[in-house]
């Protein structure tokens, strides 16, 4: 074989050596733990949410117990609907402000691991662009 065909031969290598799998599989494990993460952030919001949501239909249904009792003068119904409507609107003013606070958490949460997503995502293709770089520039000075 003379040395131009070994030359081509190599560079030739070299040029399939750019497909490197093992790039692609950095990048797909990023996006993976991107994922993961941002999962981990929407399951703990969805845990929190559902928590608010239960406590709240308890106290509810306890404000509705307490309301129904049989009472002994008939101007004690009027106090106990009254009691019932303030305690219900106290609690769900609770309940929209632990909702709020959730949301609040779950947004700057999600927006901290965005960003730190695309630095990851943007390092991993920059480590892999630099490492097509190289090899192509190996490659043509094989070549030459």
């Amino acid at each position: 074989m003379t040395k131009q065909n070994t030359q081509t031969k190599s560079a030739a290598n070299d040029i399939q050596s750019l497909f490197d799998p093992q790039g692609y599989q950095d990048a797909f494990k990023t996006f993976a733990s991107v994922n993961e993460r941002m999962a981990a952030n929407f399951v703990e919001a969805g845990n929190r949410s559902t928590d608010i949501a239960s406590g709240s239909a308890k106290e509810s249904l306890s404000n509705m117990r307490d309301a129904a009792q049989v009472r002994g003068e008939p101007t004690e119904y009027g106090t106990a609907y009254s009691e019932f409507v303030k305690k219900q609107m106290d609690l769900f003013m609770r309940t929209v402000k632990s909702y709020a606070e959730v949301m609040q958490k779950t947004g700057s949460e999600t927006t901290e691991l965005a960003s730190k997503a695309g630095k990851e995502i943007a390092d991993t293709a920059k480590d892999n662009a630099e490492r097509a770089a190289n090899t192509a520039e190996s490659a043509a000075k094989k070549a030459a």
